[in-house]
């Protein structure tokens, strides 16, 4: 099973003002669908489709299946 890559290896924090009111906004959305803190920050900066993480979630998906899909 894949892992989380480290903090550390995550990208950079945003740049700009409304790129990292974007981030917060949406590492905060996924975690009000119930991925961890980790995994929300990792979906936030990534091309996660957040419609798409809504629509797994509400269907049943678990959290770490929900993850591997939205990888």
């Amino acid at each position: 099973m894949e892992q989380t890559p480290a903090v550390s290896e995550w990208p950079a924090s945003p740049s700009g003002d409304a790129e990292a009111e974007v981030y917060f906004w949406r590492a905060e959305q996924f975690r009000e669908l119930g991925f961890s803190p980790p995994q929300a920050a990792e979906l936030a900066v990534s091309d996660a489709d957040l419609g798409q993480a809504r629509n797994l979630r509400r269907a049943g998906c678990e959290a770490a299946l929900a993850l591997r899909i939205l990888r």
